[in-house]
């Protein structure tokens, strides 16, 4: 099943930062976005959650599907809260509630082991809060 479709996806700041990008996201997919550093990749994720407008093309999303952002940086202020609070947080705030499985969901699905989702961030590598905190969190 697709949930999101991108065709002839560019961005353009003075210069193009990309052009033609054309590609498809099924269901269950894991997706490595790897690019030297200026290239477009956060720029790429703020299109896909609709948080940043692109200069060409169309992206189509599935039905239902809700695509969840955050910074690259982990702010000053998110550093004492936990990996499940950060996700629980993504949610708005009437499924936050009553959805709240759908964080053990995600976490299942990422693969986050049980102890590092209830530790501080300020406590994890740079490489977990950088995981925790650099991409879209695709739910449908």
């Amino acid at each position: 099943m697709t949930i999101l479709n991108i065709q002839s996806l560019g961005v353009t700041l003075g210069d193009p930062l990309f052009t033609d990008l054309t590609f498809t996201i099924s269901k269950g997919c894991r997706i490595g976005l790897v690019a030297a550093n200026g290239r477009g990749k956060s720029t790429l994720m703020g299109c896909l959650a609709g948080t940043f407008e692109q200069t060409s093309g169309d992206i189509t999303r599935a039905r239902g599907l809700r695509v969840g952002h955050v910074t690259q940086n982990v702010p000053s202020g998110d550093l004492e809260k936990t990996i499940y609070q950060m996700v629980l947080d993504a949610l708005p705030q009437e499924q936050a509630d009553y959805e709240s499985w759908r964080v053990d969901v995600v976490l299942d699905d990422l693969k986050v082991p049980y102890p590092l989702q209830q530790k501080p961030l300020q406590e994890l590598s740079g490489g977990w809060q950088r995981t925790t905190n650099a991409g879209p969190a695709i739910s449908n």
